[in-house]
Protein backbone atom coordinates (compact mmCIF):
# COMPACT_ATOMS: atom_id res chain seq x y z
CA UNK A 1 0.00 0.00 0.00
CA UNK A 2 1.31 3.44 -0.92
CA UNK A 3 1.80 5.99 1.87
CA UNK A 4 1.26 9.74 1.77
CA UNK A 5 4.93 10.43 0.94
CA UNK A 6 4.80 7.95 -1.91
CA UNK A 7 1.70 9.60 -3.33
CA UNK A 8 3.32 13.04 -3.02
CA UNK A 9 6.48 11.81 -4.79
CA UNK A 10 4.36 10.29 -7.56
CA UNK A 11 2.47 13.56 -7.90
CA UNK A 12 5.73 15.53 -8.15
CA UNK A 13 7.11 13.12 -10.74
CA UNK A 14 3.93 13.47 -12.79
CA UNK A 15 4.04 17.28 -12.48
CA UNK A 16 7.72 17.29 -13.51
CA UNK A 17 6.80 15.61 -16.79
CA UNK A 18 4.37 18.46 -17.50
CA UNK A 19 6.50 21.31 -16.16
CA UNK A 20 10.01 20.47 -14.95
CA UNK A 21 11.08 22.02 -11.64
CA UNK A 22 14.32 22.16 -9.69
CA UNK A 23 14.99 19.64 -6.92
CA UNK A 24 14.36 22.34 -4.28
CA UNK A 25 11.05 23.32 -5.88
CA UNK A 26 10.03 19.66 -6.00
CA UNK A 27 10.80 19.28 -2.29
CA UNK A 28 8.52 22.21 -1.49
CA UNK A 29 5.75 20.86 -3.74
CA UNK A 30 6.13 17.38 -2.22
CA UNK A 31 5.97 18.80 1.32
CA UNK A 32 2.85 20.81 0.46
CA UNK A 33 1.21 17.78 -1.13
CA UNK A 34 2.00 15.65 1.93
CA UNK A 35 0.43 18.28 4.20
CA UNK A 36 -2.63 18.57 1.98
CA UNK A 37 -3.18 14.81 1.82
CA UNK A 38 -2.54 14.33 5.53
CA UNK A 39 -5.05 17.03 6.46
CA UNK A 40 -7.64 15.79 3.97
CA UNK A 41 -7.41 12.31 5.49
CA UNK A 42 -7.80 13.70 9.04
CA UNK A 43 -10.77 15.81 7.95
CA UNK A 44 -12.39 12.83 6.19
CA UNK A 45 -11.84 10.45 9.11
CA UNK A 46 -13.31 12.87 11.65
CA UNK A 47 -16.20 13.54 9.27
CA UNK A 48 -16.84 9.79 8.95
CA UNK A 49 -16.82 9.42 12.74
CA UNK A 50 -19.31 12.29 12.92
CA UNK A 51 -21.56 10.60 10.37
CA UNK A 52 -21.25 7.29 12.22
CA UNK A 53 -22.43 8.86 15.51
CA UNK A 54 -25.24 10.76 13.79
CA UNK A 55 -23.50 14.15 13.89
CA UNK A 56 -22.34 14.47 10.29
CA UNK A 57 -23.81 17.93 9.67
CA UNK A 58 -22.53 19.25 13.00
CA UNK A 59 -19.09 17.79 12.32
CA UNK A 60 -18.97 19.45 8.91
CA UNK A 61 -19.84 22.86 10.41
CA UNK A 62 -17.23 22.48 13.17
CA UNK A 63 -14.42 21.34 10.88
CA UNK A 64 -15.25 23.93 8.21
CA UNK A 65 -15.24 26.73 10.79
CA UNK A 66 -12.02 25.64 12.48
CA UNK A 67 -10.12 24.70 9.33
CA UNK A 68 -11.36 27.71 7.37
CA UNK A 69 -9.94 30.14 9.90
CA UNK A 70 -6.86 28.05 10.65
CA UNK A 71 -5.93 27.87 6.97
CA UNK A 72 -5.44 31.63 6.97
CA UNK A 73 -4.44 32.40 10.56
CA UNK A 74 -2.20 29.48 11.43
CA UNK A 75 -1.76 28.63 15.10
CA UNK A 76 0.15 26.30 17.37
CA UNK A 77 1.28 23.18 15.54
CA UNK A 78 1.74 19.74 17.00
CA UNK A 79 5.18 18.17 16.61
CA UNK A 80 3.80 15.07 14.87
CA UNK A 81 0.99 14.18 12.52
CA UNK A 82 -0.51 12.01 15.24
CA UNK A 83 -0.45 14.94 17.66
CA UNK A 84 -2.15 17.10 15.06
CA UNK A 85 -4.81 14.45 14.50
CA UNK A 86 -5.46 14.13 18.22
CA UNK A 87 -5.68 17.92 18.49
CA UNK A 88 -8.23 18.07 15.67
CA UNK A 89 -10.29 15.34 17.35
CA UNK A 90 -10.17 17.32 20.61
CA UNK A 91 -11.32 20.52 18.87
CA UNK A 92 -14.14 18.56 17.26
CA UNK A 93 -15.16 16.79 20.48
CA UNK A 94 -15.04 19.95 22.62
CA UNK A 95 -17.05 21.84 19.99
CA UNK A 96 -19.62 19.06 19.70
CA UNK A 97 -20.01 18.81 23.49
CA UNK A 98 -20.14 22.60 23.89
CA UNK A 99 -23.00 22.70 21.37
CA UNK A 100 -25.03 20.58 23.80
CA UNK A 101 -23.94 22.30 27.02
CA UNK A 102 -23.59 25.99 26.22
CA UNK A 103 -25.72 28.64 24.66
CA UNK A 104 -23.82 31.58 23.19
CA UNK A 105 -26.26 34.47 23.19
CA UNK A 106 -26.14 36.82 20.23
CA UNK A 107 -25.22 39.66 22.59
CA UNK A 108 -21.86 37.93 23.24
CA UNK A 109 -20.90 37.80 19.56
CA UNK A 110 -19.57 41.40 19.42
CA UNK A 111 -17.26 40.62 22.34
CA UNK A 112 -16.00 37.43 20.66
CA UNK A 113 -15.58 39.38 17.41
CA UNK A 114 -13.63 42.19 19.08
CA UNK A 115 -11.32 39.82 20.96
CA UNK A 116 -10.78 37.65 17.88
CA UNK A 117 -10.07 40.70 15.72
CA UNK A 118 -7.48 41.93 18.22
CA UNK A 119 -5.75 38.54 18.27
CA UNK A 120 -5.81 38.39 14.46
CA UNK A 121 -4.28 41.85 14.17
CA UNK A 122 -1.54 41.08 16.69
CA UNK A 123 -0.76 37.42 16.05
CA UNK A 124 -1.65 36.33 12.51
CA UNK A 125 0.01 34.59 10.80
CA UNK A 126 1.34 32.13 13.31
CA UNK A 127 3.25 29.47 11.45
CA UNK A 128 6.49 27.55 11.71
CA UNK A 129 7.38 28.88 8.26
CA UNK A 130 7.01 32.57 9.21
CA UNK A 131 10.52 33.43 8.03
CA UNK A 132 9.43 32.70 4.45
CA UNK A 133 6.54 35.20 4.59
CA UNK A 134 7.02 38.68 3.18
CA UNK A 135 5.36 41.68 4.80
CA UNK A 136 2.75 41.53 2.06
CA UNK A 137 2.12 37.81 2.74
CA UNK A 138 1.62 38.54 6.45
CA UNK A 139 -0.79 41.38 5.71
CA UNK A 140 -2.71 39.20 3.27
CA UNK A 141 -3.05 36.45 5.92
CA UNK A 142 -4.36 39.02 8.43
CA UNK A 143 -6.89 40.34 5.91
CA UNK A 144 -8.04 36.87 4.83
CA UNK A 145 -8.32 35.76 8.47
CA UNK A 146 -10.42 38.81 9.22
CA UNK A 147 -12.68 38.14 6.21
CA UNK A 148 -13.16 34.50 7.29
CA UNK A 149 -13.96 35.71 10.81
CA UNK A 150 -16.57 38.14 9.44
CA UNK A 151 -18.22 35.40 7.37
CA UNK A 152 -18.30 33.00 10.33
CA UNK A 153 -19.68 35.73 12.62
CA UNK A 154 -22.38 36.56 10.07
CA UNK A 155 -23.37 32.90 9.80
CA UNK A 156 -23.44 32.54 13.60
CA UNK A 157 -25.67 35.63 13.80
CA UNK A 158 -28.07 34.58 11.06
CA UNK A 159 -28.34 30.90 12.06
CA UNK A 160 -28.67 30.59 15.86
CA UNK A 161 -29.15 26.83 15.61
CA UNK A 162 -25.51 26.40 14.54
CA UNK A 163 -24.03 29.33 16.49
CA UNK A 164 -22.08 27.20 18.97
CA UNK A 165 -20.92 24.86 16.21
CA UNK A 166 -19.29 27.86 14.53
CA UNK A 167 -18.18 29.96 17.49
CA UNK A 168 -16.57 27.31 19.70
CA UNK A 169 -14.13 26.23 16.94
CA UNK A 170 -13.43 29.91 16.21
CA UNK A 171 -12.65 30.56 19.88
CA UNK A 172 -10.43 27.47 20.05
CA UNK A 173 -8.56 28.49 16.89
CA UNK A 174 -8.06 32.05 18.16
CA UNK A 175 -6.65 30.63 21.41
CA UNK A 176 -4.02 28.70 19.40
CA UNK A 177 -2.76 32.03 18.09
CA UNK A 178 -2.06 33.55 21.50
CA UNK A 179 1.30 32.16 22.61
CA UNK A 180 3.66 34.30 20.59
CA UNK A 181 6.95 32.52 21.22
CA UNK A 182 9.03 32.23 18.07
CA UNK A 183 10.11 28.64 18.69
CA UNK A 184 7.36 26.05 18.65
Amino acid sequence: MMNISGIAVGFCNWMNKISPKSQDENKVIQYGMELLLDNMIKFALIQLIGIFIGKGFETFIILSSFCGLRLQAGGIHAKTGLGCGISMVLVWAVSLLADNWFNIHISVLPLIFAASTLVILLCVPRTINIEYFSSQDKLQKKIFSFVVLIVLMALASIFPSIRELIMVPVILEVLTLLPQNKKI
